[in-house]
């Protein structure tokens, strides 16, 4: 039993020490790639938590691996625009002057009922208050409302 606190203890060590060195970010700000490397390192870290005859190096180093991809990743989008937009996506309007993007929506597959759901989230109840509504790469809604409606 000893063994297991010691184990857990280090590997929830390691993989706090893992997301401090890949920035802050809240799950819903996640990029792509930031969720998957989330994902992959609470997986790999709950190997040897669960299977003791695991040496902990078998997932101390995959951890260690994908921070570094994270980092590698992150180095690279900073310095190349194309780059980025490759794996971060680019910003999609789906309301522009007012008028709804019907294309942009089924490339997203929002249905109108995802749209109206997230714009009541922005305090926006009625679609044809907004001028312009922007999918940002991170999955959040930009709204831009109507002039007279800014009151």
């Amino acid at each position: 039993m000893t063994i297991i606190v010691f184990r857990s203890v280090i590997i929830y060590l390691l993989v706090v020490v893992a997301v401090r060195i890949m920035g802050k970010r809240q799950l819903g700000e996640l990029n792509p790639h930031e969720f998957v490397i989330t994902i992959l390192i609470s997986a790999v870290a709950t190997i040897p938590i669960q299977e003791s005859s695991i040496p902990l190096s078998y997932s101390a180093l995959p951890i260690l691996i994908f921070v570094s991809f994270e980092i590698l990743e992150s180095a690279i989008s900073m310095k190349s625009e194309k780059f980025r937009k490759i794996i971060d996506g680019k910003p999609i309007a789906i309301i522009k002057n007012g008028k709804l993007q019907q294309q942009e929506l089924r490339r997203l597959r929002f249905t109108v009922e995802d749209l109206n759901e997230a714009l009541r989230q922005k305090d926006v109840f009625d679609i044809n208050e907004v001028e312009n509504a922007v999918v940002e790469t991170n999955g959040s809604l930009s709204v831009e409302k109507k002039e007279e409606d800014k009151n």
